[in-house]
C-alpha cells in the first residue's frame, strides 16, 4: 500500500520533471589539455634568439697609444713594437746601479765595489741609461743619466709625440738627474706626461714614455710604455 501511495503522489506532482538520461559516452577518446609553458619557456618561444658577440680581435699599438701619440713609421722603419720599461732600484746602502736598453726596455744590475767610480757603468752592453746610487743622502740617493756615446734627450709633456719628434728630441741630450727630488725633476721636464727618447745603438728610434713616478720612498721608481720603431736592415 505505501508503494502504491508513493507512485500515486509523484504521477500526480505536474512540477516534478522526470531526471534526465545520462548522455552516452563517446566512443572518440577526449585529449587530455596541454600544460602551460612555463614565463621561461614561453619567452624562449617569443624571443628572438641574440647572437653571441665575437671576440674582438688583440688592439694595436695604435689603438692603446694616448691621444697625442703618432705612431707612424717613416720609410726605413719598422711598425712600432710596444713593450714596457721601468726603473726599480734597491736600497741605495746596497750600491747596484742599473742599466736600461731602450732597445727593448731590459734592464740589469751592476754591483758597486769599493773604489768604483760611481755614476760610471764598466759594462754598457748597448744600454742607453745608467740609474746608480749617489750618496744615500736624502735627495741625492739615486741619480739618472744618459750613458756616453748614446743619443738620449727629454721630450716635455704636452708636445706632440712621433717618430720626427722624438727622434729630434734624442739630440739634446740628458744629463744626471736627481730622481728623487721633485724640484729638479719639474726644473728639468721630467714628469709623468713626458718621454725620454733616443736613436740607439741599433739605429732604432724609441720613445719610453714617463707614465707612473713613485716618490714616496727612499728611492724613486719609474715605470711606462716603451714604442720602438726598428730600423729596416
Amino acid at each position: 500500500m505505501i508503494g502504491i501511495v508513493a507512485t500515486v503522489i509523484f504521477s500526480n506532482n505536474p512540477d516534478r520533471a522526470p531526471a534526465a538520461s545520462p548522455a552516452p559516452a563517446s566512443s572518440s577518446p577526449r585529449s587530455e589539455p596541454s600544460a602551460p609553458s612555463s614565463p621561461d619557456h614561453a619567452s624562449a618561444e617569443t624571443e628572438s634568439p641574440t647572437a653571441t658577440p665575437k671576440p674582438s680581435a688583440s688592439p694595436s699599438p695604435g689603438d692603446t697609444a694616448p691621444a697625442d701619440t703618432d705612431l707612424t713609421a717613416p720609410a726605413g722603419y719598422g711598425d712600432a713594437v710596444k713593450t714596457m720599461w721601468g726603473l726599480a732600484p734597491a736600497p741605495c746602502n746596497q750600491d747596484e746601479q742599473q742599466l736600461v736598453d731602450l732597445d727593448d726596455g731590459m734592464s740589469r744590475v751592476e754591483a758597486l765595489v769599493k773604489g768604483d767610480l760611481i755614476g760610471v757603468a764598466k759594462d754598457p752592453g748597448g744600454a742607453e741609461l745608467l740609474y746608480w746610487p749617489d750618496s744615500c743622502n736624502d735627495r741625492n740617493n739615486y741619480r739618472l743619466r744618459a750613458l756616453p756615446n748614446t743619443r738620449v734627450g727629454l721630450l716635455r709633456d704636452g708636445l706632440p709625440k712621433s717618430f720626427e719628434s722624438c727622434e729630434a728630441a734624442s739630440r739634446t741630450g740628458f744629463g744626471p738627474l736627481a730622481l728623487l727630488d721633485s724640484y729638479d725633476r719639474e726644473g728639468r721636464g721630467f714628469v709623468e706626461g713626458a718621454a725620454l727618447c733616443s736613436v740607439t745603438d741599433q739605429g732604432a728610434v724609441s720613445m719610453a714614455l714617463i707614465e707612473n713616478i713613485d716618490d714616496s720612498s727612499n728611492e724613486a721608481s719609474v715605470s711606462g710604455t716603451l714604442y720602438v720603431w726598428p730600423k729596416k736592415s
